[in-house]
């Protein structure tokens, strides 16, 4: 047998080897157990949920890398796996529309004036006195209040216009 013919021999034996190996991995800090040597963010996720770990298909999966940054891992993206690998799981975030510019929320729930503050810290050109109206799909307005709770979800549209504006 040729040495290469070794080499390959050898190569395929440590592939099936590794294929049947079980790692250990943790999704929001909660041991997960995957079968294989790669596995896609669904995998991942799917076996997360099955071992009782409290996140949904849906989530966001990010893989917490060496060096203190993590990565989004797409769906259908496959892992190599090793043990100890660090995935956080987390809803999708929410992006709503505060005087026609995109604003992006991590909760689902925000006040008035959080909402204001998350539209000042991404570039929205309002202040923190300025009125929160929610736009409602019938065409008309509600005034939103500093401490009103608003339940956030994809395309709301707010504008946020300053106290004195008679418009």
């Amino acid at each position: 047998m040729e040495p290469d013919e070794i080499k390959s021999q050898a190569a395929e034996h440590e592939r099936r080897e590794h294929r049947g190996r079980l790692f250990d991995v943790f999704v929001n800090e909660h041991p997960v157990r995957l079968l294989g040597h790669a596995e896609t963010a669904v995998e991942i996720k799917t076996a997360a949920i099955e071992q009782g770990v409290p996140i949904h298909l849906n989530f966001v999966l990010e893989e917490e890398l060496p060096n203190g940054t993590s990565r989004v891992v797409a769906d259908n993206e496959r892992v190599d796996l090793c043990d100890d690998l660090r995935f956080r799981a987390h809803e999708a975030p929410v992006v709503i529309s505060v005087n026609e510019q995109p604003v992006k929320f991590n909760l689902r729930t925000e006040t008035g004036a959080e909402i204001k503050a998350a539209a000042i810290a991404q570039g929205v050109h309002i202040q923190l006195n300025f009125v929160l109206q929610e736009e409602l799909p019938n065409g008309t307005s509600r005034i939103v209040g500093d401490n009103d709770s608003v339940h956030l979800h994809e395309h709301l549209r707010f504008t946020a216009i300053a106290p004195d504006d008679n418009s």
